[in-house]
């Protein structure tokens, strides 16, 4: 028998195999298998639908929730105040400076705690929040202010009362020197006779109001002292 030649075996094995359609590959896969082919194939395109989403939510969000403006920042240090005292006293300041709640709001925050362990963190905060001009005041214990006094944290007091309100509360004045002055200068008022801190002291020592070199708001800071001390004659 002759033997046969290449040029004489079957052509068809020269002609290119027919891949299998996406449907016949389906087909013929387990269904654990079809879940995991799908999830490759389209989690490109599920992830940026999903990305989609969430931008359009956030637009949406940004666009009909209204911006809250801090009308007013005091910053306690190591507060001795009852939460629910702090809190109606913020109400009835916002209430006496008429704002909208939906819009506008008051700040008292009493979580620097500077005596515990978090001493740094919150000194590191707080520094954070007078860098971005957010807090007008700061309360704090005596010696703890005195500090801050000299490290020229504080505008004087001459300088941001009108005369009325700084003349009726001389002799509540706490007056320190500091690093860049060393003549002393009212920078404190003592809030030993004020409507919020009546008879309150920390390990003894009775709190202090400065108003900070920064201060953002300069109307309703004074407005503050005098809401502070509105029932002193």
């Amino acid at each position: 028998m002759p033997k046969q030649s290449r040029l004489e075996e079957p052509v068809t094995i020269y002609q290119p195999r027919e891949l299998p359609s996406e449907k016949e590959k389906l087909k013929n896969m387990s269904l654990m298998g079809k879940l995991d082919y799908l999830w490759e194939y389209y989690k490109i395109h599920a992830l940026g639908g999903i990305l989609a989403i969430a931008v359009i939510i956030y637009v949406i969000y940004q666009v009909v929730t209204p911006n809250i403006s801090t009308q007013f920042y005091a910053a306690i240090i190591d507060n001795a105040l009852p939460p629910e005292t702090i809190e109606a006293y913020t109400n009835g300041f916002s209430d006496h400076l008429a704002l909208d709640p939906k819009l506008e709001d008051i700040q008292i925050n009493d979580t620097f705690y500077m005596s515990g362990g978090n001493n740094y963190n919150m000194q590191q905060a707080l520094t954070a929040y007078i860098a971005a001009r957010e807090v007008d005041v700061i309360i704090a214990p005596e010696s703890s202010f005195l500090n801050y006094a000299r490290n020229d944290y504080f505008t004087k007091l001459s300088e941001a009362l009108p005369t009325d309100i700084y003349s009726s509360l001389t002799d509540s004045f706490l007056l320190s020197d500091t690093n860049g002055d060393p003549d002393k200068n009212a920078y404190g008022i003592y809030l030993n006779d004020s409507d919020l801190f009546k008879g309150i002291t920390y390990d003894g020592e009775p709190y202090v109001l400065g108003i900070v070199a920064n201060y953002p708001h300069k109307e309703n800071t004074v407005e503050f002292i005098h809401y502070l001390f509105k029932d002193l004659k």
